[in-house]
């Protein structure tokens, strides 16, 4: 699949852009990704009923490389937005990684005194944390799915 660049365009909830910036993201577990580049692609899931959603960002760096962004931010002041990045070869892997993201390790880890705890208790917090983890993965797969839709669209309109 080639990916031209694009002029700015709205398409549903996924914009495509193009613009010549510099950009410095963290990377999970190594130092910050700083490339220079253009964002393709951008698909946000904010519903203002829900406590947190999340947003997918597609640059293409100037070196062709294509970097993935997810970020997740919360509606409470409490909680710290997070943002994680990758950079790829090929669009095919950036569009794989994002398919494949695991939105379930961005539940939090509940905190509590687990020993003093009956097992009932415990039992409840899991299926809790189990609950959140499926919701947090529902969300994040219906925002890929609309994403992936307004990419090949795209793609479609372009060819």
């Amino acid at each position: 699949m080639s990916f031209p660049m694009q002029s700015p365009e709205q398409s549903g909830d996924v914009t495509f852009m193009t613009s010549g910036t510099s950009y410095t993201l963290p990377q999970p577990g190594k130092r910050p990704l700083a490339f220079a580049g253009s964002e393709i692609a951008m698909a946000m899931s904010f519903t203002p009923d829900l406590p947190y959603w999340y947003e997918i960002n597609l640059y293409r760096s100037n070196d062709e490389q294509f970097i993935v962004a997810i970020r997740q931010f919360f509606q409470s002041e409490n909680e710290k937005d997070t943002v994680k990045s990758w950079s790829f070869p090929t669009i095919e892997h950036a569009l794989s990684h994002i398919e494949d993201y695991d939105a379930g390790h961005d539940v939090p880890v509940p905190h509590g005194d687990f020993a003093a705890m009956a097992p009932a208790e415990m039992a409840a917090h899991a299926m809790h944390t189990q609950a959140q983890i499926e919701e947090a993965r529902a969300h994040f797969a219906g925002l890929v799915g609309e994403m992936f839709f307004e990419i090949d669209a795209a793609q479609d309109m372009a060819a």
